[in-house]
């Protein structure tokens, strides 16, 4: 038995969940990588999910990595797809205007997408290793980065979807406008001094 407070719960939730928008997950090989993932969904309101399996094991998203979702998994809508070309072309038949994230300098800063002026958009994430495949990099509608300033190239998977679904509802929900241009670097005395140290040709204190 549901009790009226549960039920308000769920109806105010329901209300608030966003169902133009996917996320779009392509041949992950780790299904606690997913299901990590379902948690973002489900934080910031994306109801739907989409998984691709053509080189990886297909899995069952109902099935995996309850504690790690935080069993929000069984919250939200998956649609499973065999193969990337059918995903692609079910996706555009919905009317999905698709966001691939890929590391390329030819991608376009995510902040700096209007996602505002995006009806449906379809979140496209690419196995861990791989990235996304040349059929979805050809397909998608945006190539985009997310702006990261550290040694590292990329974050992990379940963060990339974090970060990703943020800027989305900051832009859709809290009104947050695009970013104009990137930070420009930081420049002093210390931070010569840093990079003297990563290179090894920091002087020795007299």
């Amino acid at each position: 038995m549901v009790t009226e407070r549960r039920r308000a719960k769920f109806a105010r939730i329901a209300r608030l969940r966003d169902l133009n928008a996917a996320v779009v997950l392509e041949d992950i090989h780790d299904p606690h990588n997913a299901a990590a993932a379902f948690r973002s969904c489900d934080a910031f309101g994306v109801q739907h999910v989409h998984l691709i399996f053509e080189a990886e094991k297909p899995f069952d998203p109902k099935r995996i990595g309850k504690k790690t979702s935080g069993h929000t998994n069984k919250w939200l809508t998956f649609q499973r797809h065999h193969g990337t070309d059918a995903a692609l072309a079910a996706l555009k038949a919905a009317g999905h205007t698709l966001i691939a994230t890929k590391v390329d300098p030819d991608a376009k800063s995510l902040p700096a997408l209007d996602l505002r002026a995006v009806a449906k958009p379809a979140f496209i994430f690419g196995n861990e290793h791989r990235g996304i495949s040349d059929a979805v990099e050809e397909a998608a509608d945006h190539l985009v980065f997310l702006p990261m300033i550290g040694l590292a190239e990329s974050f992990n998977l379940s963060v990339s979807v974090a970060l990703t679904l943020y800027e989305y509802f900051g832009q859709t929900r809290l009104g947050r406008a695009p970013v104009a241009r990137e930070a420009a670097p930081f420049s002093s005395d210390a931070h010569e001094a840093l990079l003297a140290r990563w290179l090894g040709e920091q002087k020795p204190e007299t």
